[in-house]
């Protein structure tokens, strides 16, 4: 009777020991694990392993082992304990290219032990399969926006491809009488053709290139009467009402520029080829407004000969042509801030088409270039 209280002592002690030894072990596994968490997020994957093995260790892992496949190189490592057939595996796959098996030995003594090492490794596992996935995520992205701006570049040379075909188209049927006029027209459509051709060899040959900050904006309404003119239609533009008197010209930004000028390409070249646009005789309209800071314009064709089709932004639903046409010139624009609409009417078909103008600074800045080329001495006076 008198060695039991010793014996409860004893046992309270020992509970005690085993409670501290618990606490212990879990305040060495939080710390583990606020040390991986803290590893640079920016490494590689692959360097992953190396940098966070000698936490691992120290959480009680013996060994640790991978082998797989990096975007189609064969990878493998091995960090610890000689590798073992009888270690635990797990797959860790972050799309088709990338697929790491992971092994590992521990050295736990007891269960508690154990749970609290494979849940620092069950850590490191998921944080590297975390930032494997957002590696092939990143080229996934850097894909897709490649294969964007390619489309863009099929676009221009489609539309360039296809002045080609109706200017040759016009020479051919041309009578003697008709060659010089249209070999006037083709003289001045030469420069405009030729700022074109450079302006898509540049992009071609330096694909992520940025364009440059102090690259001079371009005038909205030279960009509307440059794509009629390449198409060989005529266009009447209306300012509207008292608007933009008073405003700075009407000027874009060089990303806004080449998407108005796309969308334009897309939408004069399809209708230089619709003989109810081309041979009608009456100009197109254009009527042009700002508001908040963007350009609308409202373009209205002539009663055309082909029927207007449903949802023609679809794309792919074309049955002539690419059928992404105005899909993509309608992307661009709004890539840019602004926005391509259309609807059919009595009269014909109405494109409305909203693009963001330069700031006010960058456009009062060109007005004084603007005026300082047309009148050199206007500064002396």
């Amino acid at each position: 009777m008198n060695s039991l209280p010793w014996m409860l002592v004893a046992l309270g002690l020992v509970l005690l020991l085993a409670a501290w030894a618990v606490w212990h072990r879990g305040q060495r596994m939080r710390r583990c694990l606020a040390e991986l968490l803290a590893l640079p997020a920016d490494m590689h994957p692959l360097r992953w392993p190396e940098r966070a093995w000698p936490i691992l260790e120290r959480s009680g892992i013996a060994g640790i082992a991978w082998e797989g496949l990096w975007f189609g190189d064969a990878v493998r490592g091995q960090w610890g304990q000689p590798l073992a057939a009888h270690w635990p595996r797990q797959t860790l796959s972050a799309g088709p290219d990338c697929q790491i098996e992971l092994r590992w030995a521990d050295v736990a003594r007891t269960d508690e032990a154990r749970v609290l090492a494979l849940a620092v490794l069950d850590v490191f596992a998921q944080t590297w399969l975390s930032r494997m996935r957002e590696r092939t995520q990143a080229v996934a992205v850097a894909l897709a926006q490649r294969a964007q701006v390619q489309l863009y570049w099929q676009h221009d040379m489609r539309n360039l491809a296809q002045w080609v075909g109706l200017l040759a188209e016009e020479f051919g049927a041309a009578t003697p009488e008709q060659i010089p006029r249209l070999a006037q027209r083709l003289q001045r459509q030469a420069p405009l053709l030729q700022a074109r051709a450079h302006k898509l060899l540049a992009a071609t040959e330096a694909p992520t290139q940025v364009p440059a900050e102090d690259e001079p904006p371009v005038q909205a309404l030279d960009l509307l009467h440059n794509a009629a003119e390449l198409a060989g239609l005529a266009i009447a533009i209306d300012m509207g009402p008292d608007e933009g008197s008073g405003l700075p010209p009407l000027v874009l930004e060089s990303a806004q520029a080449l998407a108005l000028e796309r969308a334009l390409d897309n939408i004069f070249s399809n209708l230089a080829r619709d003989s109810g646009a081309r041979l009608g005789g009456v100009p197109l309209r254009c009527e042009c407004t700002v508001h908040e800071g963007a350009l609308q314009a409202r373009l209205h064709t002539p009663r055309l000969a082909t029927p207007w089709p449903r949802r023609a932004f679809e794309p792919l639903k074309s049955p002539t042509g690419s059928g992404m046409g105005l899909y993509q010139a309608r992307r661009s624009l709004r890539d840019a801030g602004g926005d391509l609409q259309a609807c059919e009417e009595a009269q014909g078909v109405v494109f409305v088409l909203r693009v963001p103008l330069a700031s006010s600074k960058c456009a009062v800045a060109q007005a004084s270039r603007n005026l300082t080329v047309a009148d050199p001495d206007a500064s002396a006076q």
